[in-house]
């Protein structure tokens, strides 16, 4: 699965990538020191897993460690983030 990141707190480590452009968005904090940036494709098997997880940025060619907290839809992005 890709998911192209849409939204990112820095000063929490928030972020949520658009999971294959249906509307539907995963949550997590950044484990790592690998930071994606706003339009970054990371891939996954599953964004629908919880915790711990590994996501590989296809943008920067790398992979990163996160802490997968939600999946929700666009309205509560922010709320989800932080912002």
């Amino acid at each position: 699965m890709k998911a192209i990141i849409k939204v990112i707190n820095r000063k929490r480590g928030m972020y949520a990538a658009e999971i294959n452009d249906n509307g539907e968005f995963v949550i997590f904090e950044l484990l790592d020191s690998c930071e994606p940036e706003i339009g970054d494709v990371i891939s996954h098997a599953d964004f629908y897993s919880m915790g711990r997880e590994t996501y590989k940025n296809l943008t920067q060619n790398c992979e990163f460690e996160v802490a997968v907290e939600n999946i929700c839809g666009a309205n509560l992005v922010k709320q989800q983030c932080f912002l």
